[in-house]
């Protein structure tokens, strides 16, 4: 036997798993910045086809409304009701 023999204290069970916690806490940190690291950065590449689109819809649209109210000028309007009639 060697001439430095030291007696360790015993590992309690309170010890035993906070070092397994503690160990285990860094990796899964890191998996998880990664992985959010990872899925920001595919975010931003992803084309959005319906974003561009948009725009052109809503002029579409106005266009559409100015032309309807152009033919609606052109159309007679109906009488409007008068408080006399009642």
């Amino acid at each position: 036997m060697s001439a430095h023999e030291h007696d360790f204290p015993a590992t309690t069970k309170k010890q035993f798993i906070l070092a397994t916690l503690g160990s285990l806490f860094p990796p899964v940190l890191v998996l998880f910045l990664v992985a959010r690291l990872f899925f920001s950065i595919q975010a931003t590449h992803i084309d959005d086809p319906v974003a561009p689109q948009k725009p052109a819809a809503a002029e579409a649209a106005k266009s559409a409304d100015t032309v309807d109210d152009e033919d609606q000028d052109d159309t007679p309007s109906a009488p409007a009701d008068d408080e006399d009639s009642e």
